[in-house]
């Protein structure tokens, strides 16, 4: 692999932290774009992989994910596409999530997809998202961890693909 972007969008840098450790062990030259922090983003036809990532507020990913996503479907859907979310839960919750984060034609067409934990630091939520954690907590059904193990599997994936899932 030579060329890959990694978009992501993050609200409270987890997110931002697992695409950090994806840059790291990423084969070949990787872009990061922070869509929170850009106006424009870079032309994706100059990338030969593309990785899509964020967070999970509430059951959905980001707007600007979705959006991106959205506004990228055709061309995202002819690039090596790996696509990951962070969020606290595990096993089939966690899928779901993934699964219904990204349209499905992406889902379809990623050469890996996975979900990578979550983290909560409560000194970064607003009032309302720490009262919906802390009773999600409460529950106990929560992962509150980041997997390195996952984000090297899915690293090593991406890295070793040669063509475009058809």
């Amino acid at each position: 692999m030579d060329n890959t972007l990694i978009v992501f969008a993050s609200n409270h840098g987890t997110v931002e932290k697992c695409v950090r450790e994806l840059f790291r062990r990423i084969d070949g030259k990787v872009d990061i774009c922070n869509l929170n922090r850009r106006d424009f983003l870079p032309d994706l036809s100059g990338y030969e992989a593309v990785i899509v990532g964020g967070s999970i507020h509430s059951g959905k990913i980001q707007q600007e994910i979705s959006s991106f996503c959205n506004d990228n479907l055709e061309l995202l859907a002819t690039k090596r596409l790996g696509l990951f979310i962070n969020c606290i839960y595990s096993g089939e919750r966690a899928q779901q999530q993934l699964d219904d984060a990204f349209p499905e034609i992406l889902n379809h067409k990623a050469v890996v997809r996975d979900y990578f934990g979550g983290e909560i630091d409560k000194l970064k939520l607003s009032f309302w998202e720490r009262v919906v954690t802390s009773r999600m907590i409460e529950k106990g059904d929560l992962v509150v961890a980041i997997s390195k193990e996952k984000i090297e599997r899915f690293a090593n994936v991406m890295s070793s693909v040669n063509e475009p899932k058809d």
